[in-house]
């Protein structure tokens, strides 16, 4: 049984995580308390000892330990930067979502856009490599929310195995969504939601799961085909893995060959007419794990749904995420794409 753990409605939380359980502190203030450099090196180091000390074995020790180094990481990094806190968000059946929320150090006059920011990979976690990209996003004026959604790697193990892909980690993304209209600074009528590759697919859902909610949406490299993806040869599919048919068994409920039907409700490709708010797709021309096929197909899925409010870039010489600079270009052009929303919205809101 997952355990839940209940608090108000828009108050914030600072989540530190043990094994096993959690611990949980409310912290209503205007701004996280910022620890020294020295002292947050000293904590890093006093980490990377206890890591060195862990036996083989210890794998949720292990990876909580790592995520833990990850967070001092993020807050040194954004030290007099960005307004940074962690804290944890109610999802729609009551388990808490860890998520970091970065803010402008001086607040804005009136509310501002929001952007959800979908880390890739279902095991994955919010990184410190993301920070160059979020900032960014903070200096154009956002408030940013980078969940940490169901199945994230570095918390507990229960958290870790209620993966459901297309399922209730889309309920974590729209609770997201409604945890950002809870803060005051910002503009509820302006919220998008970007993720990579399992991000990306977590956001094409959330706009297919809730029309009229976002204001749009940027899926860098995202799948589209659970169907394509469970049955294609390794060949032909290189994200393959062994076991994922079982795997997907569990957390749709039925098999593939039992239920295709099922599959295809957590596929955005053949989705597509419910998709009615603006979206960029951004794909990389060399990508290895999730093919470029995956967006051509959705994009053609689109084009026969009559829509038009969408744009498709291929990126040339694109791997699948980082170390990357070849996506300088694709990130160039998701600002872009959330500046034209934004300002539309907004002209239209004071119309």
């Amino acid at each position: 049984m997952l355990a839940r753990l209940i608090v108000p409605v828009g108050v914030f939380v600072v989540l530190l995580c043990n094994p096993g359980h959690a611990v949980v502190y409310a912290d209503q203030g205007s701004t996280s308390p910022v620890k020294p450099p020295v002292a947050l090196e000293k904590r890093l180091d006093e980490l990377a000892r206890q890591l060195d000390r862990l036996e083989d074995d210890a794998v949720w020790e292990r990876r909580r330990l790592i995520r833990q180094i990850d967070d001092l990481r993020i807050e040194t990094v954004a030290i007099g930067v960005v307004d940074y806190r962690k804290l944890v968000y109610q999802s729609v059946d009551g388990l808490m979502i860890p998520a970091y929320l970065f803010k402008a150090l001086k607040p804005a006059s009136s509310a501002v856009p929001a952007v959800i920011y979908v880390h890739g990979g279902q095991h994955g976690r919010f990184r410190p490599r993301s920070m160059r990209h979020v900032i960014a996003l903070v200096r154009r004026g956002y408030v940013v929310l980078a969940p940490d959604y169901r199945s994230s790697s570095g918390y507990s193990q229960e958290f870790y195995e209620a993966a459901d892909y297309g399922g209730k980690e889309i309920d974590d993304m729209l609770a997201a969504r409604n945890f950002l209209v809870t803060l005051p600074q910002v503009d509820a009528e302006r919220i998008a939601i970007l993720g990579l590759s399992h991000g990306g697919y977590n956001s094409l859902m959330a706009l297919i799961r809730a029309p009229g909610k976002f204001s749009a949406a940027v899926d860098f490299f995202g799948p589209t085909d659970l169907l394509w993806r469970l049955t294609a040869t390794p060949d032909e599919n290189p994200n393959t893995e062994p076991g994922d048919r079982e795997l997907f068994a569990q957390m749709v409920g039925k098999n593939i060959d039992e239920a295709p039907e099922l599959y295809r409700e957590r596929s955005p490709r053949y989705l597509a007419d419910r998709i009615h708010e603006p979206l960029l797709i951004l794909h990389g021309d060399e990508d290895g794990v999730v093919l470029l096929q995956e967006s051509q197909w959705l994009v053609a899925a689109l084009e026969e749904a009559g829509k038009q409010d969408f744009a498709f870039h291929v990126i040339k010489g694109a791997k699948h995420g980082y170390p990357a600079p070849e996506w300088e270009e694709g990130w160039r052009l998701a600002f872009e794409f959330l500046r034209q929303v934004f300002a539309k919205e907004f002209a239209q809101s004071v119309d």
